[in-house]
Order: structure tokens, then sequence, then C-alpha cells
């Protein structure tokens, strides 16, 4: 999503405040401010029914004044500061690259001078109720048996913490893989009743792709589920324990408490050990605070649960999220399967979006094609007609004429096998990738052997190119063999009747 969009999203349908919007996009107060200010100057109103490409031009139009000069990111340049080898001076090129008409490196150096007294004094963290969620995976695991085959498994314990009131959920999975990640979050939500404002990562894999204090890259699908509820991704900075300081109290206690309560139980399965996870929850959080009134799951009632924004209409489905291009066949590929986009895009970068039930593929943020989940291992492609050129003509040089052409350089079975591959689906552009293997399969072998392996492919109606290089693996290995067995016949090299009774001198 265009950070932009997302900053006037935080802004209008979650009410975050500058501060908070700067942290969650990676940027500055200012450029938050300024972001906000060009929308309403170009009457841009939430929801926005805009692509991109329109929101950037309306908020960024051609300058009048070119006599404005730009203010630099101070929080950017704090931040960039405490990196290895990074100078005033450099910072302030980087700035002037990008805004030439841009203030001069003694007012620079003010300006940073000033943002450095303002904010070096260390961050004093206060919970507001149903602000934040904190989540990870607890550093202690349990284990239950596999009851076919004896095997111990380990099971991972997700937490979820709203550090207002102390208030935790676990539950139990096989691994910390991204769809329980995904899946944890939603059930913690459901179970709260309630989604925060912010939810807060540790800096787990799952979650943040690359951990940075100022910019760092999370998941994408992640993304989209935060995104779903309404709430924002603000991941725990790296090395600051303060960050989650009450959030990683109450994972220890729920080790400690509850993992320790279920020491001498076995288990046979993740179901059975949720099913005792959610009983000794229940008393955990009903046990008395020793230095309060009240107990973790008054204390929600109370303070929490009042100001949590409400769930969703519809529960979020894990959708992943795989980077790509579009092929030459105008083709997008997600696991094995291959689905179709204008013939136009050949050649893009699109993104596809998958969840259990559907495929959706998009270019430069914009969907342009949305299917079906194919599982049909017999029939790979989906294509749609009005994606194709007209008459099936060349798209990106190839051609079914121009791999019939060049089959026939090969010899006459090759050609017939490039034909009958053509035929075998409903378009011949679904063919494309196995011919164009079998072409390169040509710098390999021999044209003898292709001829042959075509030959033996015909015969056995075989027209995929996977069962086509083991038959000409096959081939190959038959004719080195039927090589090797052959007997040199040679003047010098005696026969077997020379030995025969003993030997030449018997």
């Amino acid at each position: 999503m265009l950070k932009a969009k997302e900053i006037l999203r935080l802004k209008h349908e979650v009410g975050l405040s500058l501060r908070e919007i700067g942290k969650s996009c990676n940027c500055g107060k200012t450029t938050v401010s300024e972001v906000i200010e060009r929308a309403n100057n170009a009457g841009i109103t939430w929801p926005i029914e805009l692509n991109d490409k329109q929101l950037l031009s309306l908020l960024y139009p051609p300058a009048n004044n070119k006599n404005t000069v730009p203010e630099p990111d101070m929080e950017y340049v704090f931040y960039e500061m405490k990196k290895k080898s990074v100078t005033l001076m450099l910072l302030w090129e980087e700035y002037k690259e990008k805004h030439p008409n841009g203030i001069m490196y003694t007012q620079f150096c003010e300006r940073y001078r000033k943002f450095k007294k303002a904010n070096q004094l260390t961050m004093h963290i206060e919970h507001k109720a149903g602000e934040e969620m904190q989540v990870d995976w607890a550093g202690q695991t349990m284990s239950y048996v596999e009851p076919e085959t004896g095997e111990i498994k380990t099971a991972y314990l997700f937490v979820a913490v709203l550090p207002a009131s102390a208030y935790p959920f676990v539950h139990a999975y096989g691994d910390t893989k991204l769809p329980n990640w995904i899946d944890a979050h939603v059930r913690a939500y459901e179970y709260f009743g309630g989604v925060p404002k912010v939810t807060i990562p540790d800096n787990t894999k799952t979650a943040v792709i690359t951990p940075d204090r100022v910019d760092p890259v999370l998941n994408k699908s992640y993304n989209e589920m935060a995104r779903h509820y309404h709430t924002t991704l603000v991941p725990a900075r790296a090395g600051k324990p303060k960050d989650k300081a009450a959030g990683e109290n109450i994972i220890g206690n729920v080790s400690r408490r509850i993992i320790a309560a279920l020491r001498n139980r076995q288990f046979f399965s993740l179901y059975e050990i949720n099913q005792s996870l959610r009983e000794e929850l229940a008393k955990f959080i009903q046990r008395p605070f020793q230095k309060m009134e009240g107990n973790r799951l008054t204390a929600f009632e109370k303070i929490d649960k009042l100001f949590l924004q409400p769930l969703p209409s519809t529960r979020y489905e894990f959708a992943d999220w795989k980077e790509t291009k579009v092929q030459f066949n105008y083709h997008a590929e997600y696991d094995g399967f291959f689905y179709s986009v204008h013939y136009s895009y050949v050649g893009q970068p699109c993104s596809v979006r998958a969840t259990s039930k559907t495929i959706e593929i998009y270019i430069a943020g914009e969907r342009v094609a949305a299917y079906p989940r194919n599982y049909n291992r017999y029939k790979r492609y989906t294509t749609q007609p009005e994606h194709m050129p007209e008459e099936h003509k060349v798209v990106s040089g190839w051609s079914s004429e121009r791999f019939l052409s060049w089959a026939k350089t090969i010899g006459p079975y090759t050609r017939e096998l490039i034909k009958s591959v053509l035929e075998s689906r409903e378009y011949p552009v679904q063919t494309y990738r196995a011919c164009m293997g079998i072409i390169r399969l040509s710098k390999s072998y021999t044209p003898e052997a292709l001829e042959k392996a075509s030959q033996e492919a015909l015969a056995k109606r075989t027209y995929s190119y996977k069962y086509f290089s083991i038959i000409l693996k096959q081939v190959t290995a038959k004719a080195a063999e039927t090589k090797a067995e052959k007997i040199i016949q040679h003047a010098n090299v005696r026969g077997s009747r020379a030995y025969a009774g003993g030997g030449i001198h018997a």
C-alpha cells in the first residue's frame, strides 16, 4: 500500500496521533503532517476511491512556487546519525540532492542540534486503556506424544497481552510459521472481544522481514491482517526492553505459572494442550494481584474492554503474497499453477495474493485478475480468452509456428512431438513453457537423441516436458551402455579361443 494512503487511513480510520502514525509508517511527524495537510488542501476524504497513481498526482501536483524551501526530516536525521559512519555532512548532501533549493549546511546543523536536545530524553511509556496489544512466542515450549508414531513433538506458545490491565491470551501451535502467527492474532482479538489501536510484535522473523529502528520491513500478509482489523503494527525496537516491559513480564508469568502447572501432564495432541491451557489461563486471570485490589479479569473489564475497537464483521482469512513476474506466456505462477493476465503485462513485476479459495493478481498496486484457486494437478493453467492476443499472434517473440519451425530442424519426430504438445491443452499458450523446456534440452543432447526420445514419447502418447526429459535420459543411458558393450576388433587383441584349454601356450 502507498505510504501516503496508509497515513491517511491511520489518521481518519484508526484515529492515531501524528507521532503514532509516524512510528507505524517509519517517517517523521513533519512528513505525516504534510501528507494530511496536502490531502485536506486537495479535498481528499476517507475512504479513498483512487488508485496510488491518482492519489500521488493530487497530493503532489506540479509546484507553482519554485522558491518554497523544503524542511529536512529531522527525526529521520536523528536516527540515521546513530548508524556507523553516517555524518551530518553526508545527510545534508543527500538532502540537497533531493532539494537543490534546500537550506544551507549551517542551518541544517542548527536544526539538528535543537531537535536532538528536545528528543534526547528516555521515552517514558504509559499504557492507555485499549490502546496496545503486545505479542510474542513464549521462551518456554511444551511437548506432546504423537499417538501413531510415539514421536515427541514440540508445541510453541503464542502469548498476547493487553499491558494496561496485564490481561493475557495464550494458544499452542506446532510451529511458529506465518499462517500460525496470523491465526494466533485472529484468535487473540476474538478472545479479547475487540481490537486495540496498536499491535506491538517483537522483532521475530515471522513479523519483521528486516529489523531496523527507523524503517523495519514488515511481512506483507501481516500488514494486510492488521488493516483488516484496523490496528497498527509498531514493532518493538531491537535492544529496547522498555518498549515491551509489561508484555515480557506477563509472558514470563505465563511460562512460570501455566506451563509449570502442567509440567507433569502427558499430552497426545495440540488440541489437548490448548484445552488445558484454557483451563489454567482461566485460573491465572482470576488470581488476585499481590499489590493491588482485584485481578487481571476485573482489571480487563474495567480498563481495556470498554476501549477496544469492535471486531470487523468478517473474520480475516490468511492470505499469502508472492512477488513474481508475468511470464512470456502472459501467466503468473503460484504454487505450481498458472493464471493468465492480459498479454500486455508480459514481463512486468506482479504480486499474487493467495487464500485457500482465491487467487488475485496485482500490478502496480491494482488488481488485474482474480480467480477461484486451482488445485487440479492435471490442469495447471487457468486462462481467460480475453487475456489472449488476437488469433494467438506472437507474444514476446514466441508462437506455435516458431516452436514448430525449430522442431523441424531437429527432425520429423521432434516436430510431431511439439505439435502434439501444442495441441494437448485448450490454448496453445498454456504449453509454451513445456515447448521452451524441450528447446533448452537441445543444448545438452544430440539431435539423434532428441529424435529417438520424441519417437518413444509419441508411441507412449506422453506430451509433457517432465516425462520427455525422463525418456531422453533413458535413451541416452541405453546408447552409452550399448557403446560400452561392443567388443573392440583389433589385430593385436586375442579372442576367447586363444585362451581355451589353459592359454595360448598350453
